[in-house]
Order: C-alpha cells, then structure tokens, then sequence
C-alpha cells in the first residue's frame, strides 16, 4: 500500500513538472519575437517600429507624400537603394525621368514609422539619380530585350542607385545596410520590407512592416502566375528576379502593396540586402486597386543574373564592396 502512494506522489509530482515545463515553453513562443511572427503577411503584417534604421519613405512630391511613395535603404554614407521604376515615370507609351529626378532637385523622405502620426519630413538634393546601362538603353529606345520596352512593363533591371548631396538631416546619421551578392535558393528564408498598405486595398497611411517569407522555385513561380500580369510582363522568365508565393496560394502567405517597391529583401544574422522589392502579379480580370497577389517579385543583385548587375552596383556605390 506504501508502495502504491509512493507510486501515486512520484507519477503526480512528475506530471506537474512536466506541465511547467510544457506552460515554459508555451510562454516563450508566444512572447519572443519572430517566432510566432514567421508566417504573417506583408499587407497587413508586423510593425518594424525600430527595427531596421537604415529603411525609409521617400517621395517626389511632398504634397502627396502618403499618396505616391516608395520604400528606399541607405546602402552608403550619401547613397540608397530603391526600385528603378520608383525614380521614372511612366506615360502608359514608354518610361522617361520625370523633372524630379534630375539633379538639384529633391527627393522628399521620412524615417517615420506610422503616418497615421505626425513625422518630421525632411528633403535631399539630388546629385546622380543612376539605372543600369542597359535599362538606360531602354528608356532611349535602343536595342534591348523586348519584352522589357513594352508600353506597361516593369523596367529592368529594376535597381536604382540615387547619390544625394551632403547636408543636414537624419538621413546622414542613419546606418547602413550591406548588400550580398550570393545568389537565393529555393526555400531560403528571406525578410520582405515595406510601406505599403496595411490590408488587401486598405488606403490608410503608411506603417513601415515586415515580415518573414520563403524564396519560390521557378517551377512555382512559372505555374502561378499564369493569367497575371507577371506573366504579360515576363518576370519569372528573364533571369532579373526572383519571388515568393502569396496570399492567392495560401492567405498567411506575404505579400507586396502599393509603396512597398523599392523596399529591401533581406536575410539575416547579420541583416544584408539580397533583393529589391519589385513587382506582384494580380489576375487580370482582378481591379485595378488590386493588393491580393499570387506571388511576389524582387529584383536581383545576385553574381547569377543575366546581366551582371552586381558589378554594376560595385561600381556605383561609393564604398569598397567585397
């Protein structure tokens, strides 16, 4: 009988340890970051906050500048990085540099987090606005890969590298972020980075987020983004992009909005860019405000491009780069 409750207190006192053990656990996966955060969306997902201090708002016309922006990363003292067709502009015939970009002029920015806030606005002086020569090939009409000249194309490479004049303001004291040239593999874990909205068709300000997604296969990416227009304008197919799936596949799948373009796609331990935020593929028979997309596209930087546009960006950044 002794025996029996000795029995009985042991098997007791060993299913509550292990309870504890289990509620410890429990308490930690809900409370540290990045855990239970994993699979949420783009639109819609996580608030940087403070994270990532190098990641900005920047706009051409402060007048709207929660209107038309794009997302942008300081990648050296007086450069950043953003998507090429945030820099032109586009007349639905062919794409140009608009007055704004030319230089003396100002880009408007912000390292605001939530503009549902007052945030301080600052503005650069443009010195160089740069694209790559073969893009610039494009916009002048000369040979280039056609698929890349029609009237509503991405431009592409879509990488643009602005130079601003040294002045006063937090963008001067603001890190940077390192870029790596490696290339993305199926399956990696990246970190997509934006402006854009908040929910599918949701026009509220501005919030910086971020959120955690995985690198597609090209077999993926070919077999979703049939009857969208990534398939009208070729990205999965060029060899200037890489993607992820969306919220068409699976709803806690992330994916881009508008004023996301331009954002950086990293990876981490350490934070390095691998990517630009480019382009997201909506159905055509989707409206025109369309944010639900069936994949997301990044612009490449990596040493596996058809063009090499990491040399390129070696030349251009105005710091030694490995």
């Amino acid at each position: 009988m002794l025996e029996q409750l000795k029995s009985k207190f042991f098997l007791k006192k060993s299913l509550m340890s292990a309870l504890k053990v289990y509620l410890a656990i429990l308490l930690w996966v809900l409370c540290v970051p990045g855990i239970t955060e994993e699979h949420g969306r783009l639109v819609g997902g996580y608030p940087a906050n403070e994270k990532f201090p190098a990641v900005f708002l920047f706009s051409e016309y402060r007048k709207t500048f929660t209107d038309h922006f794009c997302t942008a990363t300081k990648i050296s003292p007086n450069q950043f990085l953003t998507a090429a067709h945030c820099v032109l502009e586009s007349d639905k015939k062919s794409w140009y540099w608009p007055e704004t970009s030319k230089p003396g002029r100002h880009y408007y920015y912000s390292f605001g987090r939530d503009f549902s806030q007052p945030n301080p606005i600052f503005s650069l002086t443009i010195q160089k606005v740069e694209i790559h020569p073969l893009l610039n090939r494009c916009l002048h009409k000369e040979k280039y890969f056609p698929a890349q000249c029609k009237p509503e194309g991405i431009p592409t490479p879509d990488l643009a590298v602005v130079t601003v004049e040294k002045e006063e303001g937090p963008f001067f004291s603001a890190p940077t972020l390192p870029l790596d040239f490696s290339p993305n593999y199926a399956g990696e874990t990246i970190i997509m980075l934006g402006y854009g909205l908040q929910e599918n068709g949701d026009k509220q300000p501005p919030l910086l987020k971020y959120s955690y997604s995985t690198v597609a296969s090209s077999e993926e990416l070919e077999k979703v983004v049939k009857d969208t227009t990534a398939e009208f304008e070729g990205m999965p197919n060029e060899g200037f992009f890489f993607g992820s799936l969306g919220s068409l596949i699976n709803p806690q799948f992330p994916n881009l909005g508008s004023g996301d373009s331009g954002g950086p796609v990293l990876k981490e331990s350490p934070y390095r860019i691998v990517g630009v935020n480019s382009n997201a593929g909506c159905p055509n028979d989707a409206p025109p405000d369309c944010e639900k997309t069936s994949n997301s596209f990044f612009a490449r930087i990596d040493s596996k491009t058809i063009i090499p546009v990491h040399k390129w960006l070696k030349k251009v950044i105005e710091i030694h780069l490995p």
